[in-house]
Formats: structure tokens, C-alpha cells, sequence
């Protein structure tokens, strides 16, 4: 009864801190994502310096947003400052120019594995002397190995890293896929002037099967394109081209779920289904969540492959 009791008011307490989010598509029905929102609304009170580590395009500086959102700095702006977007050079000017101006703020380092190695030293001082900013970084990459290296100074890693955070992969977060792509397509359909939009259940179940190596960003973008594609009202699985960088044309095909002339509905479905039960190494429940089908129906699925001949 008490862990009923306790899940209850998990679930409670993530459903009114998702309905309190306006920083983009963070929404989900992944558990591992709750907690990491959980987590992150508990230390947004706090003073403590944050590392948010993860892919890109899987969110980091939304979130790293929402911290300064539900912290007691939130009536004032926040500064950020995109480390690998700033020339090495220009850097530093920058750096004095936020710290005068986000005293008793936020200050936000995007991609701080980037950070000159005199910047560094300038933040682990501003750090020292305990100056009014709060200090949230973003990382791609991971500092720890390149504190290793030699390539980011050790002191400031542990002083940035006093809460660490791993945001998940899109691929990893189950069930999310099709609840944020229908954030993005409704959001393109009023930015281009179209009728609401819904997906279709085959739309669904390409995008469940793509691997996502732009995690939200990429995501983003698909659906905006489906949006414009479209016909009528519903996404169908025609509507989804994925732009996939650094792979070859044979690569995408042999993952199965391009359709081409001779092909049926069927066959690729089949296709999509073998692919995730490979890319989860045959485990069934992962494939079933990440296909957003039931594990009954997957079950079926391979029976009548196994029938047809086909090893599954």
C-alpha cells in the first residue's frame, strides 16, 4: 500500500511539474525523464552548480532553462554563453561582459568542453570567490575523460559537476517519440497555417523505428517537413523522410524501413519489427515500448514470421 501511495504521488507531482513547463518539448511518459525533471525541479532551489551532460539535440539547454526557471532567480533573465559556437579568441571578452551582467542570475555554458583553457580559469575563479551567479554548464562530451586527457581543467570539473545530469537519448526515452512528434506537428501546422494534423498508426511506427541520431532536433525538423508534405489531415508514413547525415543511400535502405516499388505495407512493417528486436539484442520488452505496441502483439508478430520461415 505504500508504494502504491508513493508512486501515486510520483506520478501526481511529474504530471503537474509537466504541466508547469513552457521551455519546448521536455513532456514526457518516460519515467527515467520524470525523474531526471524531478531531480532537476529539487535542485533549481538550490545554489549548487549543475552539469547536464547527454547527445545533442537531446535537450540540455531546455533544461538547463527549466532549472533557472523553478529557481529563485527566475524573476530575472538569464545569460548563456555557447562555448562552441563563440571563436576561442572572443571568448573571453564575452565572458567579463555576461558575469557584469548575470550577477544575482543564471549564467549558462553550452557546450563547456569547448571553453578556452583561460576562460576555465577565470570561471574556477569566479567559482573561488563565491560570486552571486548561478553556474549551470552543458556538455556533449565527456569532461571527465577529457579532464583525463589534460583537456579541461580537473578543480573547475569538480566544481561544475556538484550535480550531475545525464539526459537520455530520444531513442531511449519509450513511448516519447510519438507524444513530443505531435507536440512539433501541431506546433508546425499553426506556424504554417494548417488544420490540426494527427499521426497515423504506420506514421507511428516509422518513427518509432528510427534511430534518431539528432535526438529532439532531428525530430523537430522531420515533423515539420511531414507537415508541409501532408495532403489532408493525417500524417501517413509517406509524409516522413528522414535526412540522414553521413550514411550512405544502402545503409538507410538496409535498415529496412524506406519503401520502394514491390514492397508492401506488411514487409516493411516486418522490416521495422526485426530491426528493433535486433537493435535491442532480441530483447522483447524493450522492442515492444520503443514499437509502442503491447508484448502480446509483438509475440504474434514473430510467431508468424517463424511460420513464414523467417528467423525471429
Amino acid at each position: 500500500m505504500r508504494n502504491e501511495i508513493r508512486e501515486n504521488h510520483f506520478e501526481r507531482t511529474n504530471e503537474n511539474l509537466v504541466k508547469s513547463i513552457q521551455l519546448g518539448p521536455v513532456a514526457s511518459v518516460d519515467r527515467q525523464y520524470n525523474e531526471l525533471l524531478t531531480l532537476a525541479d529539487t535542485v533549481a532551489k538550490s545554489k549548487a552548480s549543475v552539469l547536464i551532460l547527454g547527445e545533442f539535440g537531446t535537450g540540455k539547454r531546455s533544461l538547463a532553462r527549466f532549472i533557472h526557471e523553478r529557481s529563485t532567480r527566475s524573476s530575472k533573465q538569464f545569460f548563456m554563453m555557447n562555448c562552441r559556437e563563440t571563436a576561442l579568441g572572443e571568448q573571453e571578452s564575452l565572458f567579463n561582459s555576461l558575469v557584469d551582467q548575470a550577477r544575482g542570475s543564471t549564467l549558462i555554458f553550452a557546450e563547456i568542453w569547448k571553453l578556452a583553457p583561460a576562460v576555465q580559469l577565470k570561471l574556477l575563479e569566479l567559482i573561488q570567490i563565491g560570486a552571486d551567479i548561478r553556474i549551470v554548464a552543458t556538455s556533449s562530451r565527456s569532461v571527465s575523460n577529457l579532464v583525463k586527457n589534460g583537456e579541461f581543467r580537473e578543480e573547475l570539473y569538480y566544481r561544475l559537476n556538484v550535480v550531475n545530469m545525464k539526459i537520455p537519448s530520444l531513442q531511449e526515452r519509450f513511448g516519447d517519440i510519438e507524444l513530443i512528434a505531435q507536440n512539433f506537428i501541431s506546433k508546425a501546422a499553426r506556424a504554417h497555417g494548417r488544420p490540426e494534423m494527427k499521426l497515423s498508426e504506420e506514421a507511428i511506427l516509422l518513427l518509432n523505428s528510427h534511430r534518431w541520431p539528432g535526438n529532439i532536433r532531428e525530430l523537430e525538423g522531420v515533423c515539420e517537413r511531414s507537415v508541409l508534405l501532408a495532403q489532408g489531415a493525417e500524417i501517413r508514413a509517406k509524409d516522413i523522410q528522414f535526412q540522414v547525415a553521413n550514411e550512405s543511400k544502402a545503409s538507410v535502405e538496409a535498415q529496412g524501413t524506406s519503401w520502394k516499388p514491390g514492397r508492401t505495407l506488411d514487409e516493411v512493417e516486418r522490416n521495422v519489427i526485426l530491426d528493433a528486436l535486433k537493435h535491442f539484442s532480441g530483447n522483447r520488452t524493450h522492442t515492444a515500448k520503443a514499437l509502442g505496441i503491447s508484448i502480446r502483439t509483438l509475440r504474434n508478430k514473430l510467431a508468424e514470421y517463424r511460420v513464414m520461415g523467417i528467423k525471429a
